[in-house]
């Protein structure tokens, strides 16, 4: 599938120069717009079954029991200074994310448990 979907997007100039748990890094030529760049990843994901592959690959590493997660992000988000001692699944529910400068919010939002070694 990541063959594909870099095969895909190469024929079209983009360069894929990072894959992995949190996302595509993508290198669009100079003529290609934000826009067709994102028309055109969005059309080699499909193509080659990046999505949903991609995933459902990931949440089966990480989730492998199907359990709610939700506490464990907090506890992430907790252990890396995010939020304060007092942030709780209340804060969470109402959409209070951390926002952070670093793949902090990411990892811990995608892999609360570190399965995935992030």
């Amino acid at each position: 599938m990541k063959q594909r979907y870099a095969a895909c997007l190469s024929a079209a100039g983009i360069a894929l120069t990072k894959y992995d748990f949190g996302g595509a890094v993508l290198n669009q030529p100079p003529s290609m717009t934000a826009d067709e760049t994102h028309n055109m990843e969005s059309r080699c994901s499909d193509d080659s079954g990046e999505w949903p592959i991609a995933m459902f690959y990931v949440q089966m590493r990480v989730n492998p029991s199907n359990k709610d997660l939700r506490q464990a992000m907090i506890d992430c988000f907790k252990s890396k200074g995010l939020v304060g001692p007092g942030y709780g699944l209340k804060d969470y529910e109402a959409g209070d994310i951390p926002s952070s400068d670093d793949n902090s919010v990411t990892s811990c939002t995608i892999d609360p448990e570190g399965r995935l070694g992030g």
